[in-house]
């Protein structure tokens, strides 16, 4: 006998069982007398309100279903994008042409003040000397304003002219070749503050991910109108510096630090029908009511439940195909009778 043969007995057995239990006295052949209706323990039709299914302990026993506790786990909101490799050298190079341009303009300031001064103290300064030296400062601050303007497009105003100990920290660790920039991009908004996310990049060094540093918010792609953009910082601490060269791409995530509690059914729970994931939950001793699951949302650990469950309840891990079986002949079995009276 098949395997498939087997379970074909055995749920023909039960539907038998539950059909002797559920039947009239009087259909038994005894006397109906005053006999009580059925409680719901002996109930084997489909109980009104949510697809349920009641079997008795007994039944249950030879069936061999088997009953689990629900877990509740936190789900952290997350967005999946891609970081793009930045060229630490051409940062540097512009960091160096921002600080002579800066020292210039320091000079021009300088000679300017000095000029200024003589003039007015009716020195050896002439009007014409003053103020080609205050035409020369004046350029020499708007050129830096410029490279300061067109080098944060590019990195960041923070990287570029922040004056924070974390900024003058990763510009020396860019010069050292110990920091690698990436510009993340994510083509959907971010579920929280880009400042408030945790950022993992993924396929590193043989790690499945790998925490990366938040620097500031970037500008967003270019392909898309809603989506973020965020500059991240990867320590090479854990990775060689070689295995990321400017320009590649790597899969990154974004999660929020901290999520909505949900509860998780085991995956063996799971039971297919009508393009749909379900499972069982005991109601009581004898009852089992049938509830979907949240199949596109699937951890390690199992499914998220769509219906309001607590670690008090428990799930049939062994058997839901089974009671499915019966669910589906019982309801048919109350559709013919309905039929019948009419």
């Amino acid at each position: 006998m098949t395997v498939g043969d087997q379970h074909r007995v055995i749920v023909t057995a039960a539907c038998m069982l539950l059909a002797v239990a559920g039947c009239r006295p009087q259909d038994r052949g005894e006397p109906a007398g005053d006999a009580a209706p059925l409680s719901a323990r002996e109930q084997p039709d489909v109980l009104s309100g949510p697809p349920r299914v009641a079997v008795d302990a007994a039944t249950q026993q030879r069936l061999g279903i088997e009953l689990a506790p629900v877990a509740a786990t936190e789900l952290k909101a997350t967005a999946h994008g891609t970081a793009i490799m930045l060229d630490g050298a051409a940062l540097i190079a512009q960091l160096a042409d921002l600080e002579a341009a800066r020292a210039d303009a320091s000079a021009a300031h300088e000679t300017y003040t000095r000029l200024d001064g003589l003039y007015r103290d009716g020195g050896n300064a002439s009007r014409q000397a003053r103020d080609a030296a205050r035409a020369q400062d004046v350029a020499a601050h708007a050129h830096v304003a410029s490279l300061v303007a067109h080098a944060g497009l590019d990195w960041g105003a923070r990287i570029i002219d922040g004056s924070d100990t974390t900024a003058a920290a990763l510009r020396a660790g860019i010069a050292r070749g110990s920091i690698t920039l990436a510009r993340a991009e994510f083509s959907d908004p971010l579920p929280a503050g880009a400042e408030r996310m945790q950022y993992e990049l993924l396929g590193v060094g043989g790690s499945n991910a790998m925490p990366v540093t938040f620097v500031e918010s970037s500008h967003a792609p270019v392909q898309s109108t809603q989506g973020s953009g965020v500059l991240i910082a990867i320590e090479s601490g854990t990775v060689s510096a070689a295995t990321l060269r400017p320009g590649e791409r790597r899969p990154v995530i974004a999660a929020t630090t901290s999520g909505s509690t949900r509860p998780i059914v085991p995956a063996e729970a799971a039971v297919a029908d009508g393009g749909r994931l379900w499972c069982y939950v005991a109601r009581g001793d004898a009852v089992f009511e049938r509830v979907s699951l949240d199949a596109d949302g699937q951890i390690d650990a199992g499914f998220p439940v769509d219906a309001e469950l607590s670690t008090a309840d428990r799930v049939v891990v062994r058997g839901a195909p089974i009671l499915l079986s019966l669910e589906r002949a019982s309801s048919g079995r109350a559709s013919d009778s309905s039929a019948d009276e009419g």
